[in-house]
């Protein structure tokens, strides 16, 4: 009769909620101390709120590694109450992908299982793993500014839900040092104005790795334009954010081909348009003093800075030639060298078989081609504005560099503001489709 029993005595035990596989039962097993665990791939998730959302740079360096050691640093795992699979703690995201990797291409069991440091999740879990993951990235100096921007909102999200009430910046500051990740309150200021307002716009640049430096030199140029259409159309602030967002959007891409200039100069063309205001006019309101450090600063600074006019004046016409008396004129000799440097550079980009040579006479530069007939379409364009430029004074491109850059015994035949707008022509010209009508 005993023995009849006890199959149906052990059916009662494994039935639910005495089942062992049950969420209850798996987490109530978990120590509750840090304690060493071997675990397999299959138990372990990684991080839900990872700050890192592209991969990581090193990637294939950290996989290379890892298949000829073994796994150095395994990473600390932990567990929410009630759930099946072990996470991530604070840094290893990158670690497990690559355990899965290897193990999926090679079936090696020392990619598949590994001893892990097990942590309890305690009440404040969730946000100790964020700012585990953000100062454990921040020490790798892995993390792209954006990425640390969008951690640091999430970090503010779960502070605010474990307090019941909002944070100011401070607050939030006080609060991410307090938990291992410290970071100040201009700092949190700056990184929620990138996910509020730059992010909307340009998230390819970000992502791809925009820094600070050029953020902040975005958010100076957007409160500067926004004083401006506040000036100019007062009542009408809610049309300003899409402006601002969709001139930006035009510079977006790749990181190595952003730039600020040309975002500055998107913004402050439609703006004139939507205020019906002078180009010139607008830039002076965005602190632009000057039309040509805005267009020209990679050609001349900061190797030799521009004589700057007199506040709220527009550059004279002969500000190309002839600084005020009162400014050191710029040294011809660094002038032609730098003019020679970006000519090569160019050269090198678009067609290397152009040889630029420097030289201390004329515009700094002379150039020549062993084999004219070889150079593609774009080569020879090129040469020929190399020539006309280098020697405005003969050739049958010669008034194309006269007209831009003058010649030794005239003044430029466009002054400063006219060559500004030939410049704006051209960046516009460049959005157009590229359908071959016009």
């Amino acid at each position: 009769m005993a023995k009849s029993r006890a199959p149906d005595l052990a059916a009662q035990l494994l039935a639910a909620p005495f089942g062992r596989e049950t969420p209850a039962v798996q987490t109530a097993s978990d120590p509750l101390v840090d304690t060493p665990m071997r675990v397999t791939l299959e138990q372990v998730r990684p991080y839900q709120l990872n700050p890192r959302r592209v991969p990581n740079p090193q990637y294939e360096a950290i996989k290379a590694s890892i298949r000829q050691r073994g796994l150095d640093q395994p990473p600390s795992i932990t567990r929410r109450p009630g759930e099946e699979h072990f996470i991530i703690r604070n840094g290893g995201n990158t670690r497990l992908a690559i355990l899965n990797e290897l193990w999926t291409e090679t079936a090696d069991e020392r990619f598949h299982t590994l001893l892990c440091l097990f942590r309890p999740w305690t009440a404040r879990g969730e946000i100790l793993a964020l700012t585990g993951h953000l100062a454990e990235n921040e020490l790798r100096g892995s993390l792209s500014y954006i990425e640390r921007s969008q951690a640091v909102e999430q970090a503010r999200q779960l502070y605010e839900q474990e307090s019941g009430q909002p944070l100011n910046q401070r607050e939030l500051a006080e609060r991410l040092t307090a938990d291992g990740y410290p970071v100040d309150q201009p700092a949190i200021s700056r990184m929620g104005d990138t996910v509020a307002y730059l992010l909307p716009a340009i998230p390819y640049a970000l992502h791809a790795g925009l820094g600070r430096p050029q953020v902040s030199k975005l958010l100076l140029l957007r409160k500067a334009a926004q004083r401006t259409w506040q000036q100019h159309a007062p009542g009408a602030e809610a049309e300003f954010t899409p402006i601002f967002e969709q001139s930006l959007a035009r510079c977006d891409g790749e990181m190595a081909a952003f730039s600020v200039d040309r975002a500055r100069d998107e913004l402050i063309g439609d703006l004139a348009q939507r205020l019906e205001l002078g180009y010139d006019e607008l830039a002076l309101d965005l602190g632009q003093t000057e039309l040509r450090r805005g267009m020209l600063s990679q050609l001349l600074e900061p190797e030799v800075p521009l004589p700057r006019p007199a506040p709220g004046k527009l550059p004279a016409a002969d500000a190309f030639t002839a600084p005020p008396t009162q400014a050191a004129a710029p040294n011809i000799d660094e002038l032609r060298q730098r003019i020679a440097e970006l000519a090569q550079a160019i050269s090198t980009a678009c067609a290397p078989t152009i040889e630029v040579l420097a030289q201390n006479e004329g515009l700094g530069f002379a150039c020549r081609c062993a084999d004219q007939s070889a150079l593609p379409a774009q080569g020879q364009a090129l040469l020929g504005l190399w020539q006309a430029l280098a020697d405005p004074t003969s050739g049958s491109a010669a008034n194309i560099g006269a007209l831009l850059c003058g010649t030794p015994t005239q003044a430029p035949w466009l002054d400063d503001e006219t060559l500004a707008r030939l410049f704006r022509l051209i960046k516009l010209a460049r959005q157009l489709p590229h359908s071959g009508e016009c």
